[in-house]
């Protein structure tokens, strides 16, 4: 199964018979030196990227903390020149951190990352004003409907969330769902 935003060195296309870990640390190196120090928002816009707030409510929040330390912005030169749109085979103008989870499916539709997707959804749905969400699957497009509470819920959650960020509060546990570690790209996330 291919990703959504292939690299343009992509060969086969479908990530599942590639060695998909040497086209992550081609990528990694690629972003690299966009990476920040720290997490000081003090120095940098204290926009955060709706993947990376995804990443830390749905999958892991050491992972998050990852995504944190990269420009939370698109268009980005970096991805505009070397990641493709899979359905147009354009160039993209999307996020470091929608290509790091792109990465992290590894072109498994099997990969543990639904809540991402939803928690994704869920802001997009908020955004646009939207009484339904849409996702595209294929050549369908399916009607999502999550109900109002819960997305009340999350909005207060998410409040929280910026305040203490922005505090420099926020606690970034490792997770402990041990299929999320498989699939995750970072060597040693102890170090982040």
């Amino acid at each position: 199964m291919s990703r959504a935003y292939l690299p343009i060195w992509c060969e086969k296309d479908d990530c599942m018979k590639c060695d998909f870990k040497k086209c992550i640390s081609k990528a990694l190196k690629l972003f690299g030196p966009y990476i920040y120090p720290d997490l000081n928002l003090e120095t940098r816009p204290d926009t955060v990227e709706m993947t990376t707030i995804a990443i830390y409510f749905g999958y892991c929040q050491r992972l998050a903390k990852y995504f944190l330390l990269y420009p939370q912005y698109s268009p980005i030169p970096v991805v505009r020149t070397n990641f493709i749109n899979h359905q147009t085979r354009l160039p993209t103008n999307v996020s470091i951190q929608r290509i790091l989870l792109d990465m992290l499916n590894h072109g498994d539709p099997d990969a543990p990352t639904d809540e991402i997707h939803r928690l994704r959804l869920l802001m997009i749905q908020e955004m646009l004003k939207e009484k339904r969400a849409y996702i595209q699957a294929d050549d369908r497009r399916i009607s999502v409907d999550i109900p109002q509470e819960e997305r009340k819920r999350f909005s207060e959650a998410l409040k929280k969330w910026r305040q203490d960020l922005r505090e420099g509060k926020l606690s970034f546990d490792k997770t402990t769902d041990k299929k999320r570690c498989e699939y995750c790209f970072l060597t040693n996330c102890d170090d982040i």
